[in-house]
């Protein structure tokens, strides 16, 4: 008698989440069944959320190669992930990148777009909509987890729950109790910049992303499509200022934006008329989980992904390529029938590197001397056209045959 199939719960349907499904659904077999439960009502909920984001070939590319979905990535993406500007706080440029390596670069997408991409490559009924996981416990059968949602509806006998529920998961704390977000210091305003309206924006911005940083602060660009730049203004602040600053607290988006320019006093005015001309304003806390390797439970069959597993700050760019990469390997090893502690070391050794990395880097980018300091940084990670190619080719036979 054939024994029955796994059955897989994913718990979030953000990036990894779909990653995860969208492989499991080509390379499943009739060994694994799977749902993606996702508390947003629906694809709209979030449809415009994020900015833009740079696919890596070794992660994020790869991912889509296992998905099936490259080639319509490549139809989406712009070829501008290595274009930037470095600025200090009175407009001088330290750095500057203009041209896109053919060899090797790393193609921007929005986040809607490559989410909106994977969704729709997905089979009718994979994603349950309105489904707020509230609780997990052990089901009536051994080995087994029962799902509870805030509707009052449950999902029972799932053989493998995949946490993949972002910064506040509600998987989380079952496989590692003490993985609490910390706040790093650092706070935003985002906003949006409607660039048909404002050309005059060109030079300062650049095709790619632009930073200007300095006493502790930052503005930073970055181009999405169809004429829209995210703004991200930047302070590093205490915790309660996202909630309890004037900014915070101002009932209009004009009021917060007005606010927040006095946390920008004394820097260039073209730098202030981008601020200004910012629409939208949300203000958003940067955390991130401790890295390091993150303690296991005794509980075999929860894992997590993504955010889930090592939320932090954006100063490493690495956020969805790990949770690509996350959902790949991870695909791989339920397919295979692997032990899924080997893909959380190979997932955990990989996070901490870039967790680390982006504690560093967002020291050095509100630092005494950050214009200069993250300069050189982006310098130093410049290399020949010619071990770029190696580099892309070493990555990609690497992934056609992993």
């Amino acid at each position: 008698m054939a024994s029955s199939p796994t059955r897989v719960a994913i718990i979030g349907a953000g990036i990894g989440g779909l990653t995860l499904g969208r492989i499991l659904q080509l390379r499943k077999g009739p060994n694994i069944s799977f749902t993606i439960y996702e508390s947003d009502a629906d694809p709209t909920v979030r449809a415009s959320f994020g900015g833009s984001l740079d696919l890596k070939y070794e992660s994020g590319q790869r991912a889509m190669r296992d998905a099936g979905l490259h080639g319509e990535f490549m139809k989406l993406c712009r070829p501008v992930g290595e274009h930037m500007r470095i600025l200090d706080k009175t407009g001088k440029c330290h750095h500057e990148v203009t041209e896109t390596g053919a060899e090797f670069y790393n193609p921007e997408i929005d986040r809607g777009q490559l989410r909106a991409l994977i969704l729709d490559s997905l089979a009718p009924g994979t994603v349950q909509w309105g489904h707020k996981a509230t609780g997990i416990r052990k089901g009536p059968a051994a080995g087994t987890y029962t799902i509870e949602f805030a509707s009052g509806a449950t999902a029972e006998e799932v053989d493998v729950v995949v946490g993949a529920d972002g910064a506040w998961s509600r998987v989380r704390p079952l496989v590692w109790p003490e993985g609490k977000p910390l706040y790093s210091g650092i706070t935003f305003l985002e906003t949006k910049v409607n660039t048909a309206q404002f050309p005059h924006f060109a030079p300062l911005i650049g095709q790619g992303a632009m930073f200007a940083l300095g006493d502790g602060k930052g503005i930073m660009a970055q181009h999405n499509s169809n004429g829209v730049m995210m703004l991200y203004s930047a302070v590093r602040v205490p915790e309660d200022w996202a909630t309890a600053s004037a900014v915070a607290r101002a009932e209009t988006g004009e009021e917060k934006i007005t606010l927040m320019l006095e946390e920008f006093r004394g820097w260039d005015e073209a730098l202030r008329e981008l601020v200004r001309a910012g629409e939208g304003p949300t203000v958003r806390a940067i955390y991130a989980l401790p890295w390091g390797a993150a303690p296991r439970a005794a509980t075999e069959n929860i894992v997590l992904l993504g955010d889930a597993a090592h939320l932090m700050s954006p100063f490493a760019g690495e956020g969805v390529n790990l949770a690509m990469a996350d959902a790949a390997d991870l695909a791989k090893a339920l397919v295979a029938g692997r032990p899924l502690e080997r893909y959380e070391k190979l997932m955990r050794n990989r996070a901490n590197e870039s967790a680390q990395e982006s504690a560093v880097n967002l020291e050095l980018f509100f630092g005494e001397d950050a214009a200069n300091d993250v300069a050189t940084l982006f310098k130093s990670h410049e290399m020949p056209r010619s071990l770029a190619y190696i580099v892309k080719s070493y990555y990609y036979v690497r992934s056609f045959f992993a």
